[in-house]
C-alpha cells in the first residue's frame, strides 16, 4: 500500500512539473512573436563602418595614423544612409525618431577634438565647438523635447552634460572619473546610468574602483559598494520602476547585472564572463542584451526575464549592443566576425540575423529604434 501510494505521489509530482515547465515554456514564448512580421514597420540602426577594407582589429589603436577611420552610419530597414564623410572619423552611438524626424547622436573628429554631434534627418548640428574634447552617447524625447547626454572635460573636473532642446546642463560634475552611458526620461526627470572612480586611492582595500551608480536629476545612488569595479551601462524606467543592467567584476570575472530600485540580481554566474549592455522593459518583462564568453569566444546573447539564449552558433566572435522590442518582436544589433577576421554588422529579429554590411569593411551596430511605417 504504501509503495503504491508513493508511486501515485511520483506521478503526480512529475505531471505538475510538466505542467509548470509547459507553462514556463508558453509564457516565455508569448513574450515573442510568433511571427516575425516586421513588413510594417521601419527599423533604424545606428553605428559605425570603417572607410576601408585593411583594417584589422589588431591595429584599431594605430589605424587612425594610417589613414583608416570608422564612419558614421545609419541604416533604415538595410539600406545604409551615411551621415558623415569618410574623410573625418565619426560615431553615430544612438537613435530615435518621432514625428518621422529621425535624431543621431555621435561624435565626430574634424581635427584634434571629438566634437559632440547630432544629427537630425541627416543634417549636422554641432553641440560643443571643438577647443575641448566633447561625447555624446544617448538621445531621448518626452513631450517632444529632444534630450542629448553628453560628457566633457574641463582640466580639471569631469562633467556630464545634457542638452535639453540644444541647451546644455552641467548635470554631473567630479574630480574622479565618471562616465555616463545611458539615459532614460520619465514624466521630466532625467535618469543617467554610469560608473564613477571612488578616489580613495590610498586605501589598499578600494583601490580606486568604479561604482556603478543611477543620477536622477543630477542626485546620485550608488548601485554598489566598490569593494568591486563595476558598470551601469543601460537604463530604462517604466511605471516608475528604474531599471538598470551593467556588469561587475568579482574575483576577476565578469557577471552580468540587473538592478531593479537598486536591488540587484546576477543574471549569470561567474563561470564565463559576461556583459549585459542593453535593457529594454516592456509591461514588466526585462530584455537585456549583451554578450558571454565560452571557450574563448564571445558569444551575443538576449537573456528574457532573465532567461538566455544565445544568438549565434560561438564559432566567431559577436556581440549584442542593443536591444529594442516593439509589437513582442525583439530586435537586437550588434556584429559577428566572419571568416576573413572582419566585423560585419548584425540585426538580429526574434533570434534571426539579417547582415547590414557585407563584411568587407569592419562596422558595428550600436543602437536599434522602430516604429510604424506609415
Amino acid at each position: 500500500m504504501k509503495s503504491n501510494l508513493k508511486k501515485y505521489s511520483n506521478q503526480i509530482i512529475i505531471a505538475l512539473s510538466i505542467i509548470v515547465l509547459f507553462s514556463a515554456c508558453k509564457t516565455n514564448k508569448s513574450l515573442v512573436s510568433p511571427k516575425n512580421n516586421t513588413k510594417d514597420v521601419n527599423i533604424y540602426v545606428a553605428g559605425y563602418e570603417y572607410n576601408d577594407s585593411k583594417f584589422e582589429s589588431s591595429i584599431e589603436e594605430m589605424s587612425d595614423e594610417v589613414g583608416i577611420k570608422h564612419v558614421a552610419k545609419l541604416w533604415k530597414n538595410g539600406k545604409d544612409l551615411p551621415l558623415e564623410n569618410s574623410e573625418f572619423y565619426s560615431d553615430a552611438n544612438d537613435v530615435v525618431v518621432k514625428n518621422q524626424d529621425v535624431y543621431v547622436v555621435g561624435n565626430i573628429l574634424p581635427h584634434e577634438k571629438h566634437v559632440s554631434t547630432m544629427w537630425k534627418n541627416g543634417k549636422t548640428q554641432k553641440l560643443t565647438d571643438g577647443i575641448k574634447n566633447g561625447y555624446t552617447s544617448s538621445v531621448r524625447i518626452e513631450d517632444n523635447n529632444v534630450y542629448v547626454l553628453g560628457a566633457r572635460y574641463d582640466l580639471t573636473n569631469y562633467i556630464i552634460k545634457v542638452w535639453k532642446n540644444g541647451i546644455s546642463t552641467d548635470v554631473i560634475k567630479s574630480k574622479n572619473w565618471v562616465d555616463a552611458s545611458s539615459m532614460f526620461i520619465y514624466k521630466g526627470d532625467v535618469f543617467i546610468c554610469g560608473n564613477e572612480r571612488s578616489g580613495d586611492r590610498d586605501e589598499q582595500r578600494y583601490n580606486n574602483k568604479n561604482v556603478a551608480k543611477i543620477w536622477k536629476n543630477g542626485k546620485a545612488q550608488n548601485l554598489t559598494d566598490g569593494h568591486h569595479s563595476a558598470f551601469a551601462l543601460s537604463v530604462y524606467v517604466e511605471n516608475g520602476i528604474v531599471y538598470a543592467a551593467g556588469y561587475e567584476i568579482e574575483n576577476d570575472k565578469y557577471i552580468a547585472k540587473l538592478w531593479i530600485d537598486g536591488k540587484v540580481q546576477n543574471i549569470s554566474d561567474s563561470s564565463n564572463n559576461t556583459f549585459a549592455r542593453s535593457i529594454f522593459v516592456s509591461k514588466g518583462n526585462v530584455y537585456i542584451a549583451g554578450n558571454e564568453t565560452i571557450n574563448g569566444i564571445e558569444v551575443a546573447k538576449l537573456w528574457i526575464n532573465n532567461k538566455a539564449q544565445n544568438l549565434t552558433n560561438g564559432k566567431n566572435h559577436s556581440l549584442a549592443t542593443a536591444v529594442y522590442v516593439h509589437k513582442k518582436n525583439v530586435y537586437v544589433v550588434g556584429y559577428e566576425k566572419n571568416d576573413i577576421e572582419r566585423h560585419v554588422a548584425k540585426l538580429w529579429i526574434n533570434g534571426e540575423a539579417q547582415d547590414l554590411t557585407d563584411g568587407t569593411k569592419n562596422a558595428w551596430g550600436n543602437s536599434v529604434f522602430v516604429e510604424d511605417a506609415r
